[in-house]
């Protein structure tokens, strides 16, 4: 892999974000780019064509025997669980099934959004709760743009691991005084285009709509940071070709439905 940054790619919304830059890593030597930003301008904008993209990489995963995009949408923002009743009552029912169910590994990223352990001793610190309470208050007294983050690496877990450590590392908002807007980006250290990336763009998009919705904003942009992507093979799989292939069709799937 050779760093290689692009220009911040403007696009108009989250799934022709990923085929537009799935198609750029598919020209892309070894189909690996490092430096690749992408902006997407109306996040929770989606048409019946781009639907239709969703279900086809669904399809592809599924029949890889690999997670759907669902499922890994749902370790950003788990959007089933979601009664518009709150962050707290979320984070309850969230943490009553994550207990349950992760019995290993590094956790899910909503688990350290709403439960980052507390080296000092005390309870589990509720990022998501804490950063909906601060955008909140700017909204009504003084209003600051760079101090709301969600913090996902921790230098003291998993720090030296090459494998099973979190590929993303840091989520910024920044909220918009003039047109009440908050506008988030997201840093990832490593992005598989295949397998992740499509669900990780739909579960930010949720998680960006619930934040906005609960401190009183309006969504905006989002802006993806990726280190290093990679349209990633999977031995005994799918190989270069099928990659291809799902990149075609899913260019294809945006083009016909524009046409009829």
């Amino acid at each position: 892999m050779y760093f290689n940054p692009m220009d911040v790619t403007r696009t108009r919304t989250p799934v022709r974000a990923w085929v537009e830059t799935a198609r750029a890593l598919c020209d892309a030597d070894d189909f690996h780019l490092g430096g690749v930003n992408v902006h997407i301008q109306k996040p929770n904008l989606m048409s019946d064509s781009e639907i239709a993209v969703i279900r086809h990489v669904d399809r592809f995963l599924r029949g890889h025997g690999h997670y759907p995009v669902s499922t890994v949408a749902n370790t950003i923002f788990p959007e089933s669980l979601d009664q518009g009743d709150g962050v707290e009552a979320l984070t309850e029912r969230y943490l009553q099934i994550f207990t349950r169910a992760m019995k290993s590994g590094w956790g899910r990223y909503f688990q350290r959004f709403v439960s980052w352990p507390n080296h000092n001793g005390g309870p589990p610190i509720n990022q998501l709760a804490v950063v909906i309470d601060m955008l909140s208050k700017a909204r009504t007294g003084v209003f600051h743009t760079e101090k709301y983050e969600l913090v996902v690496s921790d230098p003291t877990r998993l720090m030296r691991n090459v494998r099973n450590r979190p590929c993303l590392s840091l989520i910024e908002l920044k909220p918009e005084k003039d047109t009440n807007q908050l506008h988030i980006y997201a840093t990832y250290r490593n992005h598989y285009y295949v397998q992740k990336t499509l669900g990780n763009i739909l579960g930010l998009v949720d998680l960006q709509g619930f934040i906005a919705r609960e401190a009183g904003l309006e969504v905006g942009t989002m802006t993806l940071n990726s280190t290093s992507a990679t349209l990633e093979t999977s031995a005994g799989k799918w190989g270069k070709n099928d990659i291809r292939k799902l990149v075609s069709d899913c260019e294809g799937l945006l083009t016909m439905r524009q046409a009829a």
